[in-house]
């Protein structure tokens, strides 16, 4: 294994009506909360009253800040980091999936930035060495809705700077990590199929991003069948998910997953750079496109050109102990498996063109391409790997 050092502060509050407990444990870390979550609430049902009222009862006051849109942008954080500091806010709630829970943990550590520009505290450039990751945040507590994207365990946030359409992230241990999580499976049951599939390739996709870059001189064993395990549960259980929506024990398996395959628990001692996460940041950024499919797009890609390509000796192990078969096959298993629950697997279903290569190119090199001119995977990939993955996903 590589040397790590590994950390997680979160407490977790797994299982049915966990939520209740929101009051009581907000009550331990601050008198006045906001909620951030998205614009629109409606699905969510009573949710939110049993939110409002847990704290009413533990005596804390409450301020909803409903602005959140799927890939969440600067301008959102800005105008919440705002309102936290009108209204006093000295602890931050986040309700909904990843971009809420991400947003989230812009705002708590946009409220206590000594810089003049929270983009400052995101990394939009891997080359240049101009971010300044934040030291401080308020304390939050997160409330996952979507098995997606674990965000609820980790201590980074992805945003979107909407003026130069970069998508990228913050990684801020000291000071990112929630101090709660109130995990209901339960929350889950009102998404709709697509989202829930959607979810379940995200967590899959976190998953393979530390097992595809596997140095073949470590050994990691260890972490190669906790991942396989982990992708192989998600695999299992998402069509009894779409097939009976109801089934809270099945809805288990794939909240706790999520959380698991972004906790640390399965990419330490790995190398945990994610190049699939920057070709997918940039579809969404250009696409609007939902998260989970973007990643579920490019790992059929890169299940593609890793087999006819060197340095690909991870990504054959996979498709044997998962699929049992040669990786070109298994890529082409897998493709179809995205596509029987019905997620894009072609970037152009997104709307990109071949006339875009270029563009989506120019993107990943902006943002994540490092000081030495190459995207930091393994084998580390150049920009003409970048378009040729892109055509592959076209």
């Amino acid at each position: 294994m590589n040397n790590f050092e590994y950390y997680n502060p979160v407490k977790v509050y797994f299982g049915s009506d966990s939520i209740e407990k929101v009051g009581a444990i907000a009550a331990e870390y601050g008198k006045k909360a906001v909620i951030v979550s998205y614009t629109d609430i409606s699905f969510y049902g009573n949710l939110f009253d049993r939110i409002h009222d847990s704290l009413k009862a533990a005596g804390v006051e409450y301020l909803d800040y409903l602005e959140v849109m799927a890939n969440p942008t600067i301008a959102q954080a800005k105008k919440g980091v705002d309102v936290c500091k009108e209204f006093g806010a000295d602890l931050l709630i986040g309700v909904g999936g990843g971009s809420a829970m991400d947003c989230t943990k812009v705002i708590a550590a946009g409220v206590c930035y000594p810089e003049d520009d929270i983009r400052k505290m995101i990394a939009f450039s891997h080359a240049d060495g101009s971010q300044i990751p934040p030291k401080e945040a308020l304390p939050m507590i997160m409330i996952p809705t979507l098995p997606a994207t674990g965000s609820e365990m980790n201590c980074t946030a992805v945003i979107t700077d909407e003026e130069t359409v970069s998508k990228s992230y913050v990684w801020a241990p000291d000071c990112m990590y929630a101090k709660a999580a109130l995990v209901d499976p339960a929350l889950s049951k009102t998404l709709p199929p697509y989202q829930t599939a959607c979810a379940a390739l995200d967590t899959i996709a976190h998953t393979v991003e530390g097992y595809f870059n596997g140095d073949p001189d470590v050994n990691l064993e260890l972490q190669d069948r906790m991942q396989e395990g982990l992708v192989r549960a998600v695999l299992d259980t998402l069509p009894k998910v779409l097939e009976n929506p109801d089934d809270v024990q099945a809805r288990g398996v794939m909240q706790w997953a999520s959380a698991i395959a972004l906790n640390g628990w399965v990419l330490s001692g790995t190398y945990t750079w994610a190049p699939m996460h920057q070709f997918g940041h940039v579809l969404s950024a250009r696409y609007k496109a939902t998260h989970g499919a973007t990643l579920a797009v490019m790992m059929i890609a890169f299940m593609k050109y890793f087999a006819t390509h060197p340095g690909n000796a991870h990504y054959e192990q996979f498709a044997q102990r998962m699929f049992g078969k040669p990786l070109a096959e298994a890529a082409l298993e897998y493709e179809a498996m995205v596509e029987k629950v019905g997620v894009q697997t072609r970037i152009s279903q997104f709307g990109a063109k071949e006339e875009d290569i270029d563009m989506l190119a120019d993107d990943v090199e902006r943002v994540s391409f490092n000081a030495d001119g190459v995207l930091g995977s393994v084998p580390p990939m150049t920009k003409e790997d970048v378009k040729a993955i892109y055509r592959l996903a076209l």
